[in-house]
């Protein structure tokens, strides 16, 4: 099997110079190529082929969070693992969000940036010590992504309503609702409209929008975050 081809990104030639050395260090990576900055990505992707991207994430103009969106929406496949000196939350999650497979300390031993990138070479996602909070917050966006009437019958739901009391509460037809909830069945990611309730649930996600009946009294408190 042929070597992982990788790609650094990154605005510091020193830094660089010190990946590409543990990178060199890791049996089956190869470094095919460097950049300084992540507007150069989408170039240097598709001139050197690359398995895996390590990308930096602030970098002047354009940083590393947007450098991945840009190589993600044109090459779903590449794996990318983006590093920073700090490991802010809102860093690793907007890394996700974007596509990220993983995400490195610069400070990280030689050990854990083989384990990191053979773990997202092979498929795998990196984000030790985040992943239970990014499955979150992607059924946040999810939950943050339905219209307002989704949210309004989703709520009506949640309380205990039937399809037919949430056509009567919001005066429409019952088709109209079962639209609704597979639609909202569809952007949770759900198989049931069951499954959506308890998403909501967890998240006291149970107020309809302004305007309709008192819902919200009846909604489930919200559970530590």
């Amino acid at each position: 099997m042929s070597d992982r081809r990788v790609l650094i990104c990154d605005d510091h030639w020193i830094v660089r110079q010190a990946i590409r050395q543990r990178i060199d260090e890791i049996p089956g990576f190869e470094v095919v190529g460097e950049v300084e900055d992540g507007a150069e990505v989408v170039a240097a992707v598709r001139e050197h082929r690359p398995d895996l991207v390590l990308i930096d994430v602030e970098m002047p103009g354009v940083n590393g969070i947007e450098a991945t969106s840009r190589v993600m929406s044109r090459w779903p496949e590449l794996r990318v693992l983006v590093f920073t000196a700090h490991g802010e939350d809102d860093l690793v999650r907007l890394a996700y969000r974007e596509g990220a497979a993983g995400f490195l300390m610069k400070s990280a031993e030689i050990d854990q940036i083989r384990e990191a990138c053979e773990t997202v070479v092979g498929g795998e996602t990196w984000f030790p010590g985040y992943e239970g909070r990014l499955e979150d917050e992607d059924e946040l966006q999810r939950l943050r992504a339905l219209s307002e009437r989704e949210r309004e019958i989703l709520g009506l739901l949640a309380t205990g309503m039937r399809a037919q009391g949430v056509a009567e509460e919001i005066g429409i037809q019952p088709a109209t609702v079962y639209t609704h909830v597979r639609n909202v069945v569809a952007k949770l990611g759900v198989d049931t409209r069951t499954q959506a309730v308890a998403i909501a649930t967890r998240y006291a996600f149970l107020e309809p929008a302004a305007g309709s009946s008192g819902a919200t009294s009846r909604r489930t408190p919200a559970r530590s975050r």
